[in-house]
């Protein structure tokens, strides 16, 4: 009798709060998780799983992150794309380099990780993206133009991308969650 291959999964914002409790559910859960984070993780990352310090506003880090995940696994079973950065400033007072670097870290990662992710994603058979949005991509705040602007991005793609990827028995949500008490909401 064949034993069954645990489940792989890839998060990123593996060490923030959100991203921490979502590595420990899945752990305990029998999934080998693959983490990213631009801070490091700490003590209790999973022994069986893969962390990976790296900055996903930076294109070439994403590509260096999948070819560690697929050296770790030839297959994802999930993807998580959780991280994201917020600037709390009025509009006019942001820089293009801030609203740059809001949109790649909370939208054009998820886009350029989802390409890159696909090719795992169909060779386990199907799997699940899970594109963390926010209530800000559908009713926002004073001073959050970027990161409202990026999440509703990242809804959109997300229905793109649950179009495209569905033959492949590849499933795409979003979850729109209000504010969480973690450090970034500080």
């Amino acid at each position: 009798m064949a034993t069954e291959r645990a489940r792989v999964m890839l998060i990123t914002g593996a060490a923030g709060g959100v991203g921490r409790a979502t590595v420990r559910v899945f752990t305990e859960n029998g999934w080998r998780v693959i983490g990213v984070d631009r801070q490091p993780f700490g003590d209790g990352f999973p022994e069986n799983g893969l962390f990976i310090q790296a900055d996903i506003a930076e294109a070439k880090d994403i590509q260096t992150i999948y070819e560690r995940a697929k050296a770790f696994s030839p297959v994802l079973d999930a993807v998580v794309n959780n991280a994201a950065v917020q600037i709390n400033k009025p509009m006019v007072e942001s820089s293009v380099e801030e609203w740059d670097r809001v949109i790649d870290t909370n939208l054009r990662s998820a886009f350029l990780g989802a390409q890159l992710a696909f090719p795992l994603l169909k060779a386990a058979g199907g799997g699940a993206i899970v594109n963390v949005s926010s209530v800000h991509a559908v009713a926002t705040s004073i001073n959050v133009a970027s990161y409202a602007a990026s999440k509703g991005g990242l809804l959109a793609l997300t229905r793109a991308m649950a179009i495209e990827f569905a033959p492949a028995n590849i499933r795409v949500n979003a979850i729109l969650p209000g504010a969480v008490d973690t450090p970034m909401l500080g």
